[in-house]
């Protein structure tokens, strides 16, 4: 068939309620994409939307250079930044279209794509309800046609779409496992050139749990690397508060990383287990619980009964009550112990296994079903 870019989008808003993992989503999504938007390479990733931090990246007939891309993301003045196409009008941006047809004015194609033979770079920044969870780079070879507008135009109208897909995988992908949190966080050091010094022994089960194979591949992923280079540009420019990211392992546990500065000019990243209450925030934004709904939910995990809750946030009652009745509804829970369940260790396979669709707000669109 003649393939349209409405055609496509439609394709790709079936593919978002349907893949069983983001990876596979990025795959096929790419697949759907050159039926339309034709590309040598690209490189999608996924995004701590608390953080706004790179946690996940994956590549697609690139070469990984991906340290390079942190260090230029987080530490170097350029253009169609990842944070500023997320709060432009337009969530897509040509680097031709950025530097005015100058390819040269940007650092990212000087260090990077003309070395490598890179003619063209779209990006997209992946965003809903006011959340970031993803991005995507799309490239050219030199020689080849520069991106269209109608092509930004494509993928600026995908954003949403793809949003919402990796935000429904944060959501499938929950694990029911609760690791216990150990005495000590591990600690790597890194030198001003952003070279490993010292990994503390407590690190290493923590980076191998992170990479899923070892520990020198754990602080050489892209979870890491995101952390340091963006505490290293924090510390540069005098930045109150140092990043940090949480960050979900292949097994399906939550580590969170923090940055900090070590001596002049060497950081510091500190990895520990995440406890649920740092996970809390991500899963709830998964859910497609509103910000007040995530308030609600915090006092209600924590104890606190239905007018503790209204005093704490200057509500009535019966508004708790309401956002109680919406947030069970969202999550499937008829307790507030299978609230707690639901959100921190919360088992979706049932559902995943009746490929039941997911709604704009990355819920279920089914009705909560009778339980034995």
């Amino acid at each position: 068939m003649d393939w349209t870019h409405e055609a496509v989008l439609a394709d790709i808003e079936r593919l978002a309620l349907r893949a069983p993992s983001r990876a596979q989503f990025f795959d096929e999504a790419a697949l759907r994409l050159q039926r339309v938007l034709p590309h040598d390479g690209a490189c999608w990733h996924t995004l701590d939307p608390g953080s706004d931090l790179v946690t996940e990246h994956q590549l697609q007939n690139i070469p990984d250079r991906f340290p390079l891309i942190a260090h230029n993301e987080y530490q170097v003045d350029d253009v169609n930044k990842f944070a500023e196409l997320a709060r432009a009008p337009r969530k897509a941006a040509s680097m031709h279209d950025a530097t005015g047809g100058r390819l040269e004015r940007s650092p990212r194609y000087r260090d990077l794509f003309a070395a490598g033979g890179i003619g063209a770079e779209l990006r997209g920044a992946f965003v809903a309800d006011g959340a970031t969870w993803g991005a995507v780079i799309i490239i050219r070879m030199a020689g080849a046609p520069e991106f269209s507008r109608d092509e930004i135009d494509l993928l600026d109208r995908a954003s949403v779409l793809f949003a919402r897909a990796v935000r429904r995988g944060l959501v499938t992908e929950a694990s029911a496992a609760a690791a216990p949190l150990p005495d000590a966080p591990g600690v790597l050091e890194f030198d001003a050139s952003g070279r490993l010094e010292r990994a503390s022994s407590t690190a290493e089960p923590l980076l191998e749990e992170l990479s899923g194979t070892t520990a020198e591949d754990g602080w050489r992923s892209v979870a890491v690397q995101a952390v340091a280079s963006a505490t290293r540009q924090a510390i540069e420019s005098r930045a109150s508060e140092l990043p940090s990211s949480v960050v979900k392992t292949l097994a399906g546990t939550w580590l969170v990383l923090h940055g900090a500065l070590l001596g002049e000019r060497g950081v510091a990243v500190f990895i520990q287990r995440a406890h649920p209450t740092l996970v809390a925030p991500l899963l709830l934004k998964a859910h497609g619980l509103t910000a007040r709904e995530q308030e609600v939910t915090q006092w209600l995990l924590r104890g606190a009964t239905t007018a503790q809750t209204a005093q704490r946030l200057s509500i009535s009652p019966h508004t708790v009550n309401e956002h109680v009745k919406s947030i069970y509804d969202k999550t499937g829970a008829r307790t507030r112990g299978e609230l707690l369940a639901t959100v921190f260790f919360g088992e979706h396979l049932p559902r995943i296994q009746d490929h039941v669709a997911v709604g704009d707000d990355a819920s279920f669109v089914d009705a909560p079903r009778p339980r034995a």
